[in-house]
């Protein structure tokens, strides 16, 4: 099990990290920015569309394990850092191509 250390903790972690998002969009009349924060690829479909459709759920729910198999597959720094720094990209595109207010 220690071969897969990060992918089982990330797992663990991803619906204590995903359950204050859920309740702060509050059934689509909430706060959007902790959530495109925490899932980047998860809410990149509001780029597109103005909802948030089932793929992009499901993206978003396994977004931190597929992290943690990355990082556990390649076992070096350089994948942590081009992982963050892609998820602070995306991250940052969905926030300014995305107006939430409208």
């Amino acid at each position: 099990m220690k071969k897969y250390r990060w992918t089982l903790l990330l797992s663990l972690l991803t619906p204590l990290l995903l359950l204050p998002v859920v309740f702060l969009m509050g059934g689509g009349y909430g706060y959007y920015t902790p959530a495109v924060v925490l899932t980047p690829f998860g809410m990149v479909g509001t780029v597109f569309q103005q909802t948030i459709s089932p793929p992009f759920v499901i993206l978003a729910i396994l977004q931190f394990p597929i992290y943690g198999f990355l990082i556990d597959r390649f076992e070096n720094k350089k994948t942590v850092y081009c992982i963050t720094g892609l998820h602070v990209l995306t991250a940052v595109l969905t926030l300014v191509l995305t107006n939430f207010n409208d």
